[in-house]
């Protein structure tokens, strides 16, 4: 089975594809008590937001697009909406906002889980041409989020943006506290913890160790993890090195928090590559610096290598 399925109580973990040019990086808004890693800066937009009861509200609207032409291309969006003045609302927040989503198209998935810690709604609706993914959780600070990807249903699933996001109180510190609101009476929350920040341990598992490609060899991996360490930005990575015709990129793959799976320049932090493990097989896809223009390979781990 594969580590990044959407439809298992798991959540998904890592992008698999790339967005050409593009450089997807945690998104910060502290007005609104988020992060989420996005492939660019987003525009914020106002619209109104009707409650069941005919309560007129305001949501924040942060939309990132990646145009035609890229593997990812589609629309990213987040959408916040402070209940502050409806709180007799709360219960039906979560279901109304995806009510809106199933409308959309046909329901492929949709079942409560978890987003680091935090009860969601989690939906998977297609047309003949577009998949919409969508998250729908109620924070403890009174905002329902909605987090809602647009894309044609021939590009890769982008799970870490779905996956990534973060409420934040006050002073910008991460949320983890379980939370079952915003659903109706008698829902259930998952037990998985759910988040990203628990799954280093996991990832590094299955992806230390030597990588090669289909005719390649052990003795030239095209990829080889080192040590594990934190970054100065406190993410848990691996040191790994990718070599291709005679190439040579050192960097640190992110194994944690809301970039995991981008393997990026140690300094700079620029993305290179994104990592997708797939079973007994790894995929990378390139998405610009010394990698750019490097097509997308599917590697197989050298025997009884684990690091």
């Amino acid at each position: 089975m594969r580590f990044v399925s959407l439809v298992p109580a798991v959540v998904a973990l890592l992008l698999s594809g790339a967005a050409n040019a593009q450089s997807w990086d945690v998104y910060t808004n502290q007005e609104s008590f988020f992060s989420v890693n996005l492939p660019g800066t987003p525009t914020v937009t106002q619209a109104p937001y009707k409650t069941p009861k005919g309560k007129e509200l305001t949501a924040r609207v942060f939309t990132t697009v990646i145009p035609p032409g890229s593997r990812l291309s589609g629309t990213y969006t987040v959408t916040v909406v402070d209940y502050t003045n409806a709180m007799d609302e709360i219960s039906t927040a979560v279901e109304h906002a995806s009510d809106a989503i199933r409308a959309k198209g046909t329901v492929k998935y949709d079942g409560i889980e978890n987003l680091d810690l935090h009860a969601s709604r989690r939906l998977t609706v297609e047309t003949p041409t577009t998949r919409f993914l969508a998250e729908t959780l109620f924070a403890a600070n009174n905002r329902l989020y909605i987090t809602q990807s647009q894309t044609l249903m021939t590009t890769p699933v982008p799970a870490q943006f779905q996956s990534s996001m973060q409420v934040l109180d006050n002073a910008g510190t991460r949320i983890r506290t379980r939370t079952l609101l915003g659903l109706p009476e008698g829902s259930k929350q998952p037990l998985n913890a759910g988040g990203l920040a628990d799954e280093p341990d996991k990832v590094e598992a299955m992806i230390a160790g030597s990588w090669r490609v289909a005719s390649g060899t052990c003795q030239a991996p095209y990829f080889k993890t080192g040590m594990r360490s934190k970054n100065s930005r406190g993410e848990d990575i691996l040191a790994g090195t990718i070599t291709n015709g005679g190439t040579a990129i050192n960097g640190t793959l992110i194994i944690g928090n809301a970039r995991l799976g981008q393997f990026v320049d140690p300094v700079s932090f620029q993305t290179f590559m994104l990592f997708d493990p797939m079973d007994a097989k790894l995929a990378i896809s390139s998405i610009g610096g010394p990698a750019a223009g490097w097509p997308d390979v599917t590697l197989e781990r050298c025997p009884a290598s684990r690091g």
